[in-house]
């Protein structure tokens, strides 16, 4: 797994560094068939195969380490270069079928050394080049000339391609450390804004207690006080008992908004319908939770939204609305999906339902990319649209 993940993350050229390793092994045996079908010279069959071995064994850690080793100590890379660059010219010297091994070297330069100490080597090793063939081959002097041309030329040649491929190499891996860094910085955005609404959802659940159970707890104790003082203090229990249920409903409702989790154990269609019963039989008022289209999972951000939206529309019609009637649509659209809570209760004015509790309904939808509508009139009740949009692999 970790190995293909590597795989995965290597860059374009890494990939197809197994075709220059193809074709540099490739060169060295086709010049070492042609030592066999040819007669030797200056050196002995055995003696070139031998050499031809050593090279291949040399080449062989050339296939690993890339950065590690070869790029970041190009002084150590050069001198490695070299031991090879003494085995070719012993080659080259007995047959000059070994000059078709330029193709294993120059790559090599090119590919496992900063560009400017790649320049430096290819010279050096060019310069080499046409000293060994100068004096290991019965050369033409008029055809010198041509020779040291050639060799100039092939050397402009793989500088210019070898430059333009490091600096692709270079080009790429400024942007992938420029995407390392955009992922770090998106990881500790992510990681803020997480710490950020956890704190904003601590802050809200503080005002929420301070405002229902820290009232409710004030207002017990000033009744039971009152009752205390007070002989006749009937009343006054009853009062605090009539807050202590109101206290204990608020705290349910806090405990609920705190534990999505329950939706792990149902969906959310019975999320909803199991809440609007208990509910109705906790404040005696009739609601009816009806579905429409087919129910499909939302995942956990909207499931959770729109339980908490519904509590928290419940809460309000229960402390506000003195409705009689309660109707809970879910309705599930191809593109999106819609809840819809409407009371028969007294409404308010345009304006008037600017409440904590409305603002953290309209903060969750918003999150999700939804939208809510209130709308409401004195005496005619009030309706609460909330719409979500499906993706298509939700």
């Amino acid at each position: 797994m970790m190995k293909n993940r590597e795989l995965a993350n290597s860059h374009v050229w890494e990939k197809w560094d197994w075709v220059f390793h193809a074709i540099s092994y490739s060169v060295l045996i086709l010049q070492s068939l042609l030592f066999l079908s040819n007669d030797l010279k200056y050196a002995a069959t055995p003696a070139l195969m031998s050499l031809s071995a050593l090279l291949a064994f040399w080449y062989f850690p050339l296939m690993f380490r890339r950065d590690e080793l070869w790029v970041i100590h190009p002084a150590r890379t050069l001198a490695y270069q070299i031991i090879g660059w003494v085995i070719w010219g012993f080659l080259i010297a007995s047959h000059p079928a070994a000059l078709m091994l330029a193709a294993m070297f120059y790559p090599i330069l090119f590919a496992r050394m900063p560009i400017r100490w790649a320049i430096f080597s290819a010279s050096i090793m060019t310069v080499g080049l046409l000293l060994n063939s100068f004096f290991s081959f019965d050369m033409d002097r008029s055809a010198i000339p041509t020779f040291i041309i050639l060799g100039i030329m092939g050397l402009g040649t793989a500088i210019i391609i070898g430059s333009f491929i490091n600096s692709l190499i270079m080009q790429s891996h400024e942007r992938q450390r420029l995407i390392d860094e955009l992922s770090q910085t998106r990881a500790n955005l992510l990681k803020v804004e997480r710490e950020a609404g956890i704190l904003a959802e601590r802050q809200r659940l503080a005002r929420e207690i301070h405002d229902t159970l820290a009232q409710d707890f004030t207002s017990i104790i000033m009744h039971l006080t009152a009752a205390r003082l007070n002989n006749s203090g009937t009343s006054y229990l009853q009062q605090a008992e009539q807050t202590a249920r109101e206290g204990l409903e608020e705290a349910r409702r806090i405990v609920w908004a705190l534990r999505p989790e329950q939706l792990e154990h149902s969906t959310l269609v019975e999320s909803i319908e199991g809440f609007a019963a208990r509910w109705s039989a906790e404040n005696g008022v009739s609601v009816n939770a009806a579905i429409t289209g087919i129910a499909r999972p939302l995942g956990p951000e909207k499931d959770a939204a729109l339980l908490r939206v519904t509590q928290e529309a419940m809460n309000n019609i229960k402390k506000h609305a003195r409705a009689s009637r309660v109707d809970i649509t879910l309705s599930y659209m191809p593109d999106l999906v819609a809840l819809d809570i409407v009371d028969d209760g007294i409404g308010f004015e345009k304006g008037h339902h600017q409440g904590f509790g409305l603002k953290t309904m309209r903060e969750r939808v918003e999150e999700l990319r939804g939208a809510l509508v209130i709308e409401s009139q004195r005496e005619k009740g009030t309706a609460i649209a909330i719409s979500l949009p499906i993706q298509e692999d939700a």
